[in-house]
């Protein structure tokens, strides 16, 4: 029985994309129709992300002529475990690697369109990919101009949060998500950890009073330890031209950043691009206040709480 052709169309800031496709399959239930969890490269949803649609094409082409993942890594320069990580959206694959493949099984340059055109357009929050990196940083560095970054929140603002957001279904389950990311900071080998908040998030009541003063003396005592910086970027300094929060993760291998601005995030990996951002952010840490003059800061934000 032919399977209907679905249309895709992403819409990028370089314009629209059209693909039709007739191999994708429905994720919802996230289950096979014998009820077992499904593998990772069948949790990926190419209806709403260029790079999730990828990996997809990437994995139907290869099974399709009959390749092994260590046959592609031979023709795209990279190991048997990155192709099916690229598989799997654990990772994302250059147009570097791309190009041999389009070439090889002669998909009219395919996969590297789509991944053009993925760089270019915003996906929905890569959340997974952004705490792997998280998760094997040597460093971290972050600017948030509208709430305490994840890492410094207490239990009682995550879950205020969460609350007044509405994009979490099981609240309980993602504070704790967010508390258990925490536990990097304090192992025995903790990843160096600095931090710049725009002085408006001292103002903003997350959760009420009593909520935002046990955050406020959580920031100053999580931030005593010699790995972890914490600044404040005072209004009087002006808009510092990032929205939103800035991360920079830098693993023994590479350093990527994200952007995340409301409910839309954008992991960058093209190291023109992240070197970028690092500028950027080096600005915004020229702006803000010394260590001990932060301390100070918030020490009497605290006070005028009420």
């Amino acid at each position: 029985m032919d399977l209907p052709l679905r249309l895709l169309v992403f819409r990028t800031r370089v314009g629209r994309l059209l693909y039709f496709d007739d191999t994708f399959r429905s994720t919802e239930n996230k289950r096979s129709s014998s009820g077992a969890p499904l593998e990772s490269h069948d949790s990926l949803d190419p209806r709403s992300s260029l790079w999730d649609l990828v990996a997809v094409q990437l994995r139907n082409l290869r099974l399709n002529h009959g390749w092994t993942c260590q046959q592609v890594g031979d023709v795209a320069n990279a190991s048997r475990s990155h192709v099916s990580n690229w598989e799997a959206g654990r990772r994302r694959p250059s147009v570097a690697n791309l190009a041999p493949l389009d070439e090889a099984w002669d998909t009219a340059n395919l996969l590297t369109s789509l991944a053009e055109h993925a760089k270019e357009g915003h996906d929905r929050p890569r959340v997974g990919s952004f705490l792997q990196y998280e998760q094997t940083a040597m460093s971290l560095k972050n600017y948030s101009s509208d709430v305490v970054f994840g890492l410094l929140q207490t239990e009682e603002y995550a879950r205020s949060l969460f609350q007044r957001g509405g994009v979490v279904d099981d609240i309980e389950a993602a504070v704790n998500d967010r508390m258990e990311r925490q536990q990097r900071l304090h192992e025995a080998d903790p990843p160096h950890l600095w931090v710049v908040l725009a002085q408006p998030v001292l103002w903003w009541q997350v959760g009420g009073p009593e909520v935002m003063r046990s955050q406020l003396k959580h920031l100053l005592q999580i931030s005593e330890p010699a790995h972890i910086s914490l600044r404040v970027l005072p209004v009087s300094a002006g808009w510092p031209g990032v929205s939103g929060s800035l991360s920079l993760m830098t693993t023994r291998e590479t350093e990527v950043a994200y952007l995340e601005s409301g409910r839309m995030g954008r992991l960058v990996e093209r190291p023109p691009e992240v070197r970028d951002l690092r500028v950027n952010y080096d600005r915004i840490g020229a702006l803000a206040l010394p260590e001990d003059q932060s301390r100070t800061l918030i020490k009497n934000m605290l006070g005028l709480i009420k």
